[in-house]
């Protein structure tokens, strides 16, 4: 019993693999998140940044493609800030298309929405055609950023959610690095437009994987009856004996087990195609957006996807990712980019160092150290900026990003899964990350405004509060999720 048990739960090549080509949809995303950061410049003609080669004589200029596009501050921060209008959108409408048509499906959809939004703003030469790409790509990470982590959570052991989740996260950081260093030679009159372009390349490459080597989620196939093909997709992906993975997918259905069906699949003596076999008629369970919100019985649901997905973005991580490096220019004036690319290699570094801890010390004690730390850190960064000291600003800043990659950086995407009844996974996921998208919106609007105004570096006091407020909720409304594979394991008393 223990050998079946140990070798069901393998991390195989299979699994690996496969939530590595699912969570390029992440990767994607962290890559249009800052794609915009180094060029701004450049591509709103403010600063004339020519290579060896006349711009005329390059592909883009001897093919009509302008060499900037003039944009005043407020024009420029709106293509930024429609990104995140169109993840909310694309989040918000999302679960309906992920329950209905699958896991796979929503997957490769992000990945068309990524690739015609990046070609419109590559190859855009108006304000208007990068206004469109901005928000097309953002209806794709919206997409994306519900679809993946649901997808991860069930195709994952139980022994592995944490770290296996915790992918979603990390591909984002990794992202954000990716465009980070490609900015360290393209961020030029010449090549911009590669750094945009690069974004269709990645939303081909992903959708490629997809398509010819991942298969459809076993959850969601179960739900539609197809049980022959959810034991075979993940027999597939984990390997082990098959009585166990015969025994996980009769876990999830909800309609009577046929006892021959079971000894066929055992023996593997069915082998008719996937395309002419006839599902299991089954009830289809799966909640529709507007009933998760109405019903009481998700209540545990909704109290701790709102509430983990608002505070995450409400302790200020925005402030340190797009404002917090004006602080260190201001210390290191000629090494702007080296230092952006240096806070995300350790949020990446960390994110990557927590993974492995997540299903060992659990998500509880990650939560309440990282945010209780991330407070102390803002409270350093606020005195460092209000007396201009460097070394405080620093420490400060560094520590934030490192607290917040333990914990409340990666958890609360595979969380929300983990707290949420199975019909019900899609919409938890869709509403938490509209929350945490609008959370982002109201940061990124608000956060400049205070920094300008009389309060200045005090504005982390308030993020430090909020930091120390989230302890709270954790200890209070958030289960412990490490070890359990139910819904009902989580939270019985």
């Amino acid at each position: 019993m223990v050998n079946n048990h140990a070798s069901n739960t393998q991390l195989t090549v299979k699994l690996v693999t496969t939530v590595f080509a699912i969570s390029l949809g992440a990767f994607q995303f962290g890559y249009h998140m800052a794609e915009l950061n180094s060029p701004e410049s450049i591509i709103t003609c403010q600063r004339d940044q020519p290579t060896t080669t006349p711009y005329k004589h390059t592909w883009f200029g001897s093919h009509g493609f302008k060499k900037c596009i003039a944009l005043d501050p407020q024009e420029f921060g709106l293509i930024t800030s429609i990104f995140s209008i169109g993840g909310l959108l694309g989040s918000f409408s999302v679960s309906k298309i992920a329950d209905k048509y699958g896991r796979k499906t929503t997957s490769l959809l992000h990945c068309v929405f990524f690739f015609v939004g990046s070609t419109l703003n590559g190859l855009g030469n108006t304000y208007q055609s990068l206004l469109v790409g901005r928000f097309v790509a953002g209806v794709g990470a919206g997409f994306a950023l519900v679809a993946s982590p649901i997808f991860i959570n069930e195709i994952a052991p139980k022994e592995y959610k944490g770290l296996l989740g915790t992918m979603s996260q990390l591909s984002t950081n990794v992202g954000i690095l990716f465009t980070q260093l490609l900015s360290l030679s393209w961020s030029n009159n010449n090549q911009w437009r590669l750094l945009l372009l690069m974004g269709s390349a990645l939303a081909c490459i992903n959708f490629a994987c997809l398509l010819c080597y991942v298969d459809e989620s076993p959850v969601w196939l179960s739900s539609k009856g197809f049980k022959h093909d959810a034991f075979k997709v993940l027999h597939g992906l984990r390997g082990g004996q098959y009585s166990t993975s015969m025994n996980e997918v009769r876990s999830w259905s909800h309609a009577p087990v046929q006892e021959s069906e079971d000894a066929s699949l055992l023996e593997g003596q069915t082998e008719e195609p996937s395309s002419t076999r006839r599902p299991t008629v089954v009830e289809d369970r799966s909640v529709s957006l507007v009933t998760y919100l109405k019903s009481s019985e998700f209540n545990n649901s909704k109290l701790v996807s709102t509430g983990i997905l608002v505070l995450q973005q409400f302790c200020g991580i925005n402030s340190i990712i797009f404002y917090g490096v004006s602080v260190l220019v201001k210390i290191f004036p000629q090494h702007a980019i080296f230092v952006n690319c240096l806070i995300t290699v350790v949020n990446v570094t960390v994110t990557t160092f927590s993974a492995a801890l997540i299903d060992q010390l659990g998500r509880r004690p990650l939560l309440l150290a990282s945010t209780a730390f991330m407070g102390f850190s803002s409270i350093i960064m606020a005195i460092g900026i209000l007396n201009t000291n460097s070394l405080l600003s620093v420490l400060g800043t560094f520590s934030y990003v490192m607290f917040f990659a333990i914990g409340i950086g990666p958890i609360p995407f595979l969380l929300v899964s983990e707290v949420t009844q199975p019909e019900a996974k899609a919409s938890a996921q869709s509403w938490g990350i509209t929350m945490n998208w609008l959370a982002t919106f109201i940061v990124g609007f608000i956060f400049p405004v205070l920094k300008n105004s009389k309060l200045g570096g005090g504005v982390y006091f308030i993020f430090a509060f909020m930091c120390f407020f989230s302890s709270v909720f954790v200890k209070a409304f958030v289960p412990e999720t490490k070890g359990t594979s139910s819904y009902e394991e989580v939270w019985r008393e």
